[in-house]
């Protein structure tokens, strides 16, 4: 191992170096320790100390602080000029033309002018000034929070202006990396490190200032410009927020344009809507609940920061701020300026948003920054006056749901186009050796530059105060997908809608926030009628499935009556005429390329154009399959790679769908990933039904967006559509179709299986694709009717996963073994699942019986409604339950109280990462459940009763892993239908952990041993066994729950659950063919 890593000896401690930019750090390393580790885990500890990730956010400060430099020390430049020209002219004036004495311009070696006055009574006042020995003009950078030292370094040596770097961390330890990191560098003159609180050293300049009585004094030496100790530019880079940093730094950073960068990392508070307390404390507003919340995000940052300058007479202007995977950078102009401060209210808004029904908002400022002309006629002015009563009404004005209140935030524009255009045009002549991320830079302030819309036309004449006026005028963004949702239908691509907003002739773009954003000028009753004419003319609704009163039933108008004039008189929205013109709404023309290729596993496939800047690679991991073009190009060697890239970002994943022409594909590619034509069982006719089910409340609520910017555009290359969502099952045999069924609540897949069950014949085979989780396959097991018969297995359901849940434990249990033909890396559970759908081959899937005693009820929290107290509650889902059928587990204990209590509304949203919040609950009370556990073969034979009482954990399973990488009972293999259980007594909280951390390390909590305080010995159980009965002695009801795939079951007192190996298939599934052979 440690001869894979170059090792450093510095003062006896062992390093590694890690390299970013022209800056190399120092990062603690020990040979000893890394013997028996893989690179990659030695890698992931040092990132403790390095972080990747953040090169993006490091690359961009470089280049944002090298435009901003660049032009503040021309404006000083300029300025010099202009003092030194007027006080020769002043001298001349007073002495007859005759200087009492020698002046001369120097250039220093930026290119800077200062004036040097050679005067012998004048050298020792010039000290301080910045004009004595110093060559060049003072420009600081405070990195208030610098950890390693990473970004002081690099601001010391990629920027050559800059002539001192001040490093401050509050950790003596970091303290003494940065000064090793600086001398390992050699700019240990430029970099000084500092120890101590960030705020207490920004403030502490505030005594170092020169008072206003002293400037003003007979001695004083007016010629001199006055000192400013301040610094030219502040890095806030903390993990969490920055808040707390910003009083003091807006007094530390220069006020006649200082530049304040800023990093905010909490993006659950800023831009989730479940803390509005904490926001509004940290930044004096309150967020949204919506898909724009990022920029809702950076404006409650920014409010935080002119809120805070405001108090002072400092005015702030957004140069670039960006939302970027899972935390804000924001770069902004602070200057004093009493008069543009007076326009800050102004620039400050309320926001309406329906966040339960459409997603339409409403903003409102909290003042009027009113232009008038004035009273002579000539010139304009602005007066500031109170705004009018809510711009909203509590309702809802396009679908009738509730509104809610969000902010005060910032309400003018995010970015300066001639700021991000400075950055974009030097970016060219960036080393990309040096900036790393210079690609996605390109790509991010392009996106911001194309964002900006412009304003409506300004009728009175321009002004100086303009500027300090200007507000964004078409603040945030939607994406079609949202609007669809609302009325249930078919997303319509991004291209047909920019399209028919274009047509209608208005401005359409995109936000950097979020991909697949659109933002427009347009207003909402636009939107929406644009939204109506898609359903009439693209994409009819089941219309009969739409209950009155639904948002969606006001959207789509039902029930009213032909209006052609609005409440103005003019012509109604609705008679305006749609075109969805794809090639109107395409943003610029992307010409298909040939490529030439070559595969290397580690790297990707190169992806070659012919040209020496247009190459592409595609990784042998993202790829769906491979397939001939549907129309003869004259090129027979030329295939279509199909490919899925996934951005995994605080805020959710997105998915990005690729379809590229290659030539001359490696032939092991082709026999791995090529798909012969469309697969039989997606093939609709009268023998087989094809349907495809988008769970729209599995997981974290990704399936519909998975959909829509995913599988519809996969089928629709083979020339597969869905149907009309008005046809009846009648439909389903059309070929190229399939019955697309979006869920609306907790029961509609369990309601879909039972009609398919009820509307099934013998003679027809069902396919359903699941957009789910496990949930999914467990409402299809206990929702369908049993099947009899000779034919009985032949016509199963055939179910084919796409695992968008959140654990996902039967997908990954059934596809572990799957391994790669060619090598390439594992690929993702979407990828591999599409693979699966196209390649897949249909196997038996082995279920259980869990059997109940009476008086045992199905619950589930349910979401309170508007108005209560906003707790959730229980509620029986079911008046009792004497069975279901599972796929998974059944659970006692630990697992199963951990599913129940990390399953309310509030923790869901946090997918997977909920049952971390909750596990630390109840580890803290490590509650050893009363319980008798009795194990036994069907026949009878062989039976045996756990000796304890009280136990921990107990779970019964007929996989293998729970979730991807928590592998539960190692000695499951896919498909085998062997019920196993894993059980251990009452144990600390610690001690439950570790068993826990065990199975993440491939199932090595199988039989762990430990000896009790008491001095008996325990372990980890771990049986096979054909029917395992459980029986709860718990006198509180919180402790007698079970859970069955999901599923909570409360029991009664004393009663039981009973489970048992299924002898016969309730469904089939679609697994990689290396499963089965």
């Amino acid at each position: 191992m440690a001869a894979e890593i170059q090792i450093l000896t510095r003062d006896g401690q062992e390093f590694t170096e890690v390299k970013e930019g022209l800056a190399r750090i120092l990062v603690p390393f020990s040979a000893k320790d890394a013997a028996n580790k893989k690179l990659s885990e030695v890698e992931e500890q040092q990132k403790v100390f390095y972080n990747p990730i953040q090169q993006f956010n490091r690359d961009l400060t470089v280049l944002a602080i090298k435009a901003y430099g660049q032009e503040a020390l021309a404006k000083r430049r300029s300025s010099n000029i202009d003092r030194a020209a007027k006080r020769k002219r002043d001298k001349a004036d007073a002495g007859g033309g005759r200087p009492t004495k020698q002046e001369k311009v120097a250039e220093t070696t930026e290119g800077v002018t200062a004036i040097a006055d050679v005067a012998e009574k004048d050298k020792t006042a010039t000290n301080g000034a910045g004009l004595g020995d110093k060559p060049g003009p003072r420009f600081t950078i405070l990195d208030a929070l610098s950890a390693t030292g990473l970004r002081a370094l690099r601001y010391a040596q990629e920027l050559p202006f800059v002539t001192s770097v001040t490093a401050n961390d509050l950790s003596p330890s970091a303290v003494e990396a940065i000064k090793r990191n600086a001398q390992h560098n050699g700019v240990e003159s430029k970099v000084n490190a500092t120890s101590g609180d960030a705020r207490a050293h920004m403030y502490s300049l505030l005594t170092r200032e020169e008072p206003d009585d002293q400037t003003k004094g007979k001695h004083h030496n007016k010629k001199l410009p006055r000192t400013n100790q301040k610094y030219d530019v502040i890095d806030l880079d903390p993990y969490g927020t920055a808040a707390t940093f910003f009083d003091a730094a807006i007094n530390a950073v220069r006020d006649d344009g200082g530049l304040l960068c800023v990093t905010c990392t909490d993006s659950g508070v800023w831009a989730s809507h479940g803390y509005p307390e904490k926001t509004f404390a940290l930044y004096g507003g309150v967020p949204v609940k919506g898909f724009f919340s990022h920029e809702v995000g950076l404006r409650l940052i920014l409010h935080g920061l002119a809120s805070t300058g405001a108090r002072y007479g400092l005015a702030i202007e957004p140069l670039l701020s960006l939302s970027i995977d899972y935390y804000v950078r924001i770069f902004v102009r602070v200057r004093k300026s009493p008069a543009q401060v007076k326009f800050l209210s102004g620039k400050t808004m309320v926001v309406y948003n329906c966040d339960q029904g459409c997603g339409a908002w409403e903003t409102q400022f909290l003042v009027r920054n009113k232009k008038a002309t004035n009273k002579s006629g000539k010139g304009v002015f602005y007066k500031h006056g109170l705004s009018m009563a809510p711009t909203a009404d509590r309702m809802c004005k396009e679908c009738g749901s509730k509104m809610h209140l969000a902010g005060p935030m910032y309400g003018g524009r995010l970015h300066s186009p001639d700021f991000i255009k400075k950055i974009l045009d030097d970016l060219p002549n960036t080393p990309d050796d040096i900036y790393g991320t210079k690609p996605r830079i390109e790509g991010m302030l392009t996106t911001a530059l194309e964002e900006l819309l412009p304003p409506p036309n300004d009728e009175l004449e321009s002004s100086r105060e303009d500027e300090f006026a200007a507000i964004e005028p078409y603040p945030f963004f939607f994406h079609p997908s949202s609007l669809a949702g609302s009325i249930h239908c078919i997303c319509p691509d991004e291209d047909s809608f920019r399209g028919a907003l274009r047509h209608m002739g208005y401005q359409v773009t995109r936000s950097h926030c979020k991909p697949g954003s659109i933002k427009t000028n347009a207003p909402w009753s636009v939107v929406w009628h644009i939204m109506r004419e898609w359903v009439r003319q693209k994409a009819p609704v089941n219309i009969s499935k739409i209950t009155e009163h639904s948002p969606a039933y006001t959207l789509l108008q039902l029930g009213k009556k032909d209006e052609t004039v609005n409440e103005n008189g003019e012509d109604a929205v609705d008679k305006k005429e749609v075109v969805f013109d794809k090639k109107l709404g395409r943003d610029s023309s992307k010409p298909g390329l040939i490529r030439q290729m070559s595969v290397n596993n580690s790297d990707g496939i190169s992806a070659d154009t012919g040209t020496a800047d247009a190459s592409s690679s595609i990784k042998p991991e993202n790829i769906i399959f491979i397939s001939k073009p549907s129309q003869d190009n004259g090129k027979p060697d030329t295939h279509d790679i199909f490919s899925l890239e996934q951005e995994l970002g605080e805020h959710g994943p997105s998915f990005k769908l690729s379809r590229t022409p290659v030539a001359n594909v490696p032939q092991p590619l082709l026999d791995e990933f090529s798909a012969g034509g469309l697969p039989e069982y997606l093939q609709s006719g009268p023998s087989r039904h094809v349907h495809v089910v988008v769970s729209t409340g599995s997981g974290t609520g990704l399936s519909l967006k998975f959909y829509n910017s995913i599988l519809q555009p996969v089928l629709e290359s083979w020339g597969v559509r869905p149907l009309d969502p008005s046809a009846d099952s009648s439909g389903w045999s059309k070929p190229s179709t399939y019955n697309l069924v979006v869920t609306r609540d907790a029961d509609s897949v369990r309601n879909f299986a039972r009609d398919l069950s009820r509307n099934s014949q013998d003679t027809i085979q069902h396919t359903v694709v699941l957009l789910s989780g496990d949930g999914g396959v467990v409402e299809m097991l206990n929702g369908k009717a049993p099947v009899d018969g000779s034919n009985r297995e032949a016509n199963l359901p055939l179910i084919a996963m796409l695992p968008l849940g959140t654990g996902n434990a039967l997908f990954y249990s059934l596809h572990k073994t799957v391994k790669t033909a060619t090598g390439s890396p594992e690929p993702s559970g979407l990828v591999q699942s599409l693979r699966t759908l196209f390649k897949g081959k249909a196997a038996s899937l082995p279920s259980f019986k869990a059997d109940f005693t009476a008086g045992s009820r199905i619950i589930s929290y349910t979401d309170p409604d508007e108005g209560d107290s906003g707790a959730a509650e229980a509620k029986g889902h079911a008046d009792a339950v004497s069975h279901l059928y599972g796929a998974i587990v059944a659970s006692y204990g630990f697992h199963s109280q951990l599913v129940w209590e990390s399953d309310t509304p509030e923790y869901r949203k946090h997918g997977d990462k909920r049952f971390g919040m909750v596990a630390q609950e109840l580890l803290k009370e490590s509650h050893a459940y009363n319980a008798s556990v009795d194990l036994a073969t069907k026949d009878g034979s062989r039976r045996q009763t756990l000796k304890r009482d009280r136990h921990a954990y107990i779970l019964a399973t007929v996989v293998s892993n729970l979730e991807k990488t928590f592998t539960i009972s190692p000695s499951s293999k896919p498909l085998d239908g062997k019920l196993r259980l894993v059980h251990f007594a009452p144990v600390s909280g610690e001690k439950t952990m570790e068993i826990m951390m065990a199975a993440y390390g491939g199932g090595k909590h199988v039989g762990m041993k430990w000896t009790t305080e008491d001095g008996v010995e325990e372990k980890v159980g771990y049986d096979e066994a054909e029917v395992v009965k459980i029986t709860t002695q718990e006198e509180d009801a919180r402790w007698r729950k079970v859970c069955i795939d999901g599923t909570i079951v409360e029991l009664p007192q004393g009663g039981s659950m009973t489970v048992q190996t299924e002898d016969k298939p309730h469904l089939q599934v679609l697994v990689d063919k290396s499963v089965v052979g």
